[in-house]
């Protein structure tokens, strides 16, 4: 943390030990340190110990949020400062890491998915089976993880917002869908018995298709980017 952090910091300390009607002496010991040591603390020569903020924090009667946001928070406040506080601990690189591994998870659903359909064809063994359960249970579970995931990563639109990225993924998963599709409608045989109308009419919805489902992704891309750089823009302005 800057020194201007630290000052800050310790600003808030000793207002909110004054709100509570105590001296450093007297917070000091609640807390097995010197009054020197919060003193030390409320001018911003440094900073609590890890093991000594959750007890600061319950003695002063804030949470650590708000300790390190340096202001009471209402309630509503809490989720923005906490994804300020990641994302000043987070490289933009390391986001996109995160995001990267969410859609993985993403595409090994939609194969878990998918998996007894297309073995179905393959081996002809019943639809409901013991694979085909599991693949599905293991299916919801990585539905929940991701969303829960997703929800706890800061960031959204910064991470949603790289169009080449998003562009891939939606035609990883398009080509994915239809790879499942081509082998459970029979795979080449279909094609052999197509003529060739429907064979180049069939290419040609294929491409469309592709091409607008990695357009929309990239659009919607597009836009999450302006709208986290005009957010980032409007964040700055109110700190001047």
């Amino acid at each position: 943390m800057t020194d201007t952090g630290k000052n800050q910091v310790g600003t808030f300390i000793a207002q909110c030990r004054k709100e509570k009607k105590l001296t450093q002496k007297q917070l000091g010991e609640k807390l097995n340190v010197t009054d020197r040591a919060v003193s030390k603390w409320e001018t911003g020569r440094s900073f609590p110990d890890v093991s000594l903020m959750e007890p600061l924090c319950q003695e002063l009667d804030i949470s650590v949020s708000e300790l390190l946001a340096r202001k009471r928070l209402e309630p509503e406040q809490y989720q923005k400062e906490t994804e300020k506080m990641l994302m000043a601990s987070v490289s933009a690189g390391q986001l996109m890491g995160l995001q990267v591994v969410l859609y993985v998870i993403t595409l090994v659903i939609f194969a878990l998915v998918d998996f007894p359909f297309v073995i179905r064809k393959i081996s002809g063994l019943p639809l409901v089976n013991y694979i085909s359960i599991a693949c599905w249970i293991l299916a919801l579970v990585l539905i929940f993880s991701l969303n829960y995931l997703d929800k706890k990563l800061p960031a959204r639109k910064f991470r949603t917002s790289n169009v080449t990225l998003e562009r891939i993924v939606g035609a990883v998963t398009f080509l994915g869908i239809m790879a499942v599709n081509f082998v459970v409608s029979g795979g080449l045989s279909y094609i052999k018995d197509m003529d060739f109308g429907e064979k180049v009419y069939g290419a040609v919805i294929f491409i469309v298709s592709l091409a607008v489902v990695v357009g929309i992704r990239g659009i919607m891309a597009q836009t999450r980017k302006e709208e986290w750089e005009m957010e980032q823009e409007e964040n700055a302005a109110k700190k001047e």
